[in-house]
């Protein structure tokens, strides 16, 4: 079933997904909503990191989704992954690239929730959200952010890059157009999410990981945990990591790029 998405546009806000969690919290969210900022001046990315946007040069919005009320906060563990895999499907999609075009181009993704071309990021993803009570749905806000054509710097070790530099059949970058499309991407995304949870997406996520088989560092709060190969994640969407210590299963933290590379 196709969802029914309300779309609304703001023309300046802090952040579109502190404005969904707050209408959230005051129990004012009723139906699927997919809201976009035309200027974003304090968007959020992960563990309180600044997403910096500007206008006519970004695409800054969130999805507010009801799952239902039986379904666990750990079901929804991979649910960032899966979005940043329908992100980069349908920027195939509208950019008319197969995906071995795509990934020749650099196109693909770093665990958790960084969309990259090459070595820079031109994306991320923010999922926030939870359940009031045990009778009420898990409303999850997902927030999408994606330089179109926003001038390059060095943000948390990552240059920035943009949807220009691959847009190669010189195509409008229309973003009204482009954040219709990833809604009702996103959508099916979630529907089949709430079925059968990350397992289905696994593979096809693998195929993107722009960092698989590459060694790296995971850091947690700030902190240099393990270094090991990259190989993948598991069904729940999980780094595997191949470590001195032996295989181990990450479920959060931050990847750097081994010096080993």
């Amino acid at each position: 079933m196709t969802i029914n998405w309300h779309y609304e546009t703001v023309s300046v806000t802090e952040s579109t997904n502190s404005d969904l969690l707050n209408r959230w919290h005051h129990h004012t969210l009723i139906e699927p909503t997919s809201y976009i900022a035309l200027e974003q001046t304090s968007g959020r990315g992960r563990r309180g990191n600044q997403w910096i946007s500007q206008k006519n040069q970004s695409l800054t919005f969130s999805l507010a989704y009801p799952f239902a009320n039986h379904v666990s906060m750990m079901q929804l563990q991979g649910l960032s992954l899966a979005c940043g895999l329908s992100i980069i499907q349908c920027i195939c999609q509208f950019l008319q690239l197969s995906s071995s075009h795509a990934k020749a181009l650099g196109l693909g993704l770093k665990w958790p929730n960084d969309l990259l071309i090459g070595d820079g990021k031109f994306g991320g993803i923010l999922v926030e959200g939870g359940q009031k009570s045990i009778q009420d749905p898990i409303w999850m806000v997902i927030g999408v952010g994606l330089n179109i054509d926003i001038p390059n710097q060095t943000t948390n070790h990552l240059k920035t890059t943009n949807l220009t530099e691959i847009n190669f059949n010189h195509l409008s970058l229309d973003t009204d157009t482009l954040w219709r499309e990833l809604t009702m991407n996103l959508g099916h995304t979630l529907e089949v999410f709430s079925e059968s949870g990350f397992e289905v997406f696994k593979d096809a996520w693998n195929e993107w990981d722009l960092w698989q088989n590459h060694t790296v560092v995971l850091h947690q709060e700030s902190t240099k945990m393990y270094q090991g190969k990259n190989l993948g994640v598991n069904q729940k969407g999980y780094l595997l990591l191949d470590t001195p210590l032996g295989m181990k299963e990450i479920s959060s933290g931050d990847l750097s790029l081994s010096k080993e590379n």
